[in-house]
C-alpha cells in the first residue's frame, strides 16, 4: 500500500526536526486569542497533549503545530496568506 504524506504532514515533520535538533528559529504563531506573536525562540522538544501535537520551547511556552505560522520563514500550508503580512521591516 502506498502512502503519500500531505503539506500538513511535511510542515510537521519539519517542526519536529528543528525540535529534535534543538534549533534557535524565528518562530511566528497565534496564541489563544488569535494574537500573531513573532519571536526568536530556541525549541525544547515537540510533545503531546490532550491528543495534539506541541512545540516545546525552552521557556516553558507551549505552541500547538496547528497554530505555527511559520518557523524561520517556512510558511505552514494551514496559513497561506499570513506570508503576505509578515513584515520584518
Amino acid at each position: 500500500m502506498e502512502t503519500t504524506q500531505t503539506a500538513i504532514d511535511l510542515f510537521a515533520d519539519a517542526l519536529r526536526n528543528a525540535a529534535n535538533r534543538r534549533q534557535f528559529v524565528r518562530l511566528e504563531y497565534l496564541t489563544d486569542l488569535h494574537e500573531f506573536i513573532k519571536a526568536d525562540v530556541l525549541l525544547k522538544n515537540t510533545t503531546t497533549t490532550d491528543g495534539a501535537d506541541v512545540l516545546e520551547l525552552v521557556n516553558g511556552e507551549l505552541v500547538p503545530f496547528d497554530r505555527v505560522v511559520s518557523i524561520s520563514g517556512q510558511l505552514s500550508p494551514r496559513y497561506p496568506g499570513y506570508g503576505n503580512y509578515s513584515c520584518d521591516c
